[in-house]
């Protein structure tokens, strides 16, 4: 914590020749920053070229500069262009441009749920990774009963609603531990104490922060941290956190109107494939993502190995299990799981970079943009589109993160977007198409002659999903309908005239399948029990609880083993990944 702390930069007096860009600066409820320091960082965020800067006062409560130094490292914040926003939650100072895209309509009195939401998106729309935090030189605030709305607001894990529990109870922890060194050695014990108290000098010493409640935050930490874990939890409820009620209760209604078992299409008997009639059933499963109510049947083709839905959901239950999944509620979740992927997002476009120079490039089913944001470091001079179905697609254009949003099927755009593009690209997309093989004529239609089609897919294949089965993360049931083997789609891109270039397996998506799978037993064992499509239960909360308990002992050990997995195969990937090129002109 003191080390990143100690990458905060430290705001300067104001040079009053310096021409000053054009800010406007959003303020938290209570806090005043005076024309000095607005001066000064104005000056700042211009002559570095900042489109966002993050406020931190001197005087920041020890608590809250600890919470800082959890969520946010500077050095990493500064280079990641599609990183979420953090901040100390005081001040931000956001160019004026910027704050009109965003949609900044209240610069001060802003409660902690809403000036987290800024802070968060605030660094996303500026251009590039121009984004910074500085310390200044203004009052903080000192009541932090909105640190419960504040840090669940910022999104700082997945699932969102878990920031808050996980940072009370990792806390918990170590003060237990602490004090049982007593019941080992009365006077030996006395040592941890004393570490621990020391923390707030250990954290700030030195340093550009000097919280004023250095002191009592040292002598008082025994009393104060538990005093700090009950303000957190039994804090009022904020404006925003009744907002949140409000949308979950809109969600609600409108889950149990679609409550029926109409949400599916005839079984087929054939697959959609090959067209063979010889399957069997691969898995029965369930939703283990949102723990929707149903039951999801994937069959397999034994000629082609093609795995898929059947009986498929039909448009009403596609609507059903994808309400809440990327946005509205789970729109958090959504942004902190996207926003994390940028090392696989550079590779994508390394991998076309090394063949081409593409002047255009379409990314299909391109959700909020953070692949053609992260893409565009790689291919300056590349202009990229983005094309989806959901509203996300907006949001990226309004970032500035795609240079035409375009919202829609596929399929529907192909006769406008004919022989338009260079590169397409549909990455962890097919699989949620009800006809892949359509997805890849429209690909092939929209590409110019000579142009370049890239697709990643999770690898049905691959060990790990055959051996986790419905808890391997890469199935995602239900939402992929399709599970399409690497030879399948080579074989169909040569059949529709493309050459292979690259098809990839080793290295293409590492993740710990293992952990993943620990989280999603857990998840499906206790569900959030404030989920809009439960039936009510007063045990529910208990439930999670214990079942998160119960599951410790499992994640542990598939850490382990997905840390030897690294070590024994360093490239085991659960996707696989193709460069194809279309027939020349």
């Amino acid at each position: 914590m003191r080390r990143r702390l100690d990458r905060l930069a430290e705001l300067s007096e104001p040079d009053r020749e310096s021409p000053h860009g054009d800010y406007v600066l959003v303020l938290a409820e209570g806090v005043e920053v005076c024309d000095r320091t607005r001066r000064a960082a104005t000056a700042h965020a211009w002559q570095r070229g900042l489109a966002v800067l993050d406020l931190v006062p001197r005087d920041l409560p020890v608590e809250a500069a600890m919470d800082l130094a959890r969520v946010v490292d500077p050095r990493a914040y500064r280079a990641d262009r599609i990183g979420l926003g953090r901040g100390a939650g005081h001040a931000l100072l956001i160019d004026k441009a910027v704050a009109g895209r965003l949609g900044v309509t209240r610069r001060s009195g802003l409660g902690p749920g809403e000036m987290a939401e800024i802070t968060v998106r605030a660094k996303q729309y500026a251009v590039g990774s121009a984004a910074d935090l500085v310390v200044a030189e203004f009052t903080a605030l000192h009541n932090r009963e909105g640190r419960r709305t504040w840090l669940t607001a910022l999104s700082v894990m997945v699932p969102q609603n878990f920031t808050v529990p996980r940072m009370i109870a990792a806390s918990v922890i170590g003060y237990v531990l602490v004090l049982s060194g007593l019941l080992l050695d009365p006077l030996l014990g006395l040592l941890p104490i004393v570490a621990y108290s020391s923390v707030p000098y250990l954290v700030t010493a030195g340093l550009p922060l000097r919280p004023r409640d250095r002191r009592t935050a040292a002598c008082l930490r025994l009393l104060l941290v538990p005093l700090s874990w009950w303000r957190t939890l039994r804090s009022p409820s904020t404006t925003w956190e009744q907002a949140r009620a409000e949308q979950h209760e809109k969600s609600r209604a409108w889950h149990q109107q679609f409550l029926d078992p109409g949400f599916f299409e005839p079984r087929r008997g054939t697959c959609p494939w090959c067209g063979s009639a010889a399957l069997g059933t691969h898995l029965v499963t369930r939703d283990t993502m949102m723990v929707k109510p149903g039951r999801f049947v994937l069959e397999r083709c034994l000629d082609c190995r093609h795995i898929f839905q059947n009986p498929r959901l039909n448009a009403k239950g596609l609507q059903f299990y994808y309400r809440d999944v990327y946005d509205g509620l789970s729109a958090g979740n959504a942004e902190q799981i996207f926003s994390g992927q940028s090392h696989w997002y550079r590779e994508r476009a390394n991998l076309v970079a090394a063949h081409a120079s593409p002047r255009t490039w379409l990314d299909v089913g391109a959700g909020h943009g953070h692949f053609c944001a992260t893409a565009a470091d790689v291919l300056p001079d590349t202009a990229f589109d983005g094309l989806d179905i959901g509203a996300g697609i907006e949001e990226a254009h309004r970032r500035n993160w795609v240079r035409h949003g375009l919202r829609g099927e596929f399929r529907a755009l192909t006769s406008e977007l004919a022989g338009r593009y260079d590169v397409v690209s549909m990455n962890h997309y097919l699989e949620h198409t009800t006809d892949p093989l359509a997805e890849l004529d429209a690909a092939a239609t929209t590409l110019r002659p000579g142009g370049h089609l890239l697709i990643e897919l999770p690898d049905p294949d691959a060990w790990a999903g055959r051996f986790l089965r419905s808890f391997w993360i890469a199935l995602l049931p239900p939402q992929h309908l399709h599970m399409i083997p690497l030879a399948n789609l080579t074989a169909a891109l040569t059949e529709r005239g493309f050459a292979i270039i690259s098809a990839e397996r080793d290295g293409v998506r590492v993740e710990g399948d293992f952990t993943a799978a620990a989280l999603v037993l857990a998840n499906v064992l206790g569900p959030d029990p404030h989920r809009p499509w439960a039936p009510t239960r007063r045990t529910g909360t208990l439930r999670q609880i214990l079942a998160y308990t119960a599951v410790v002992p499992l994640i542990l050990t598939a850490i382990l083993t997905d840390a030897a997995i690294r070590i024994l195969r360093p490239k085991n990937s659960n996707s696989y990944r193709v460069l194809a090129q279309s027939p020349p002109p």
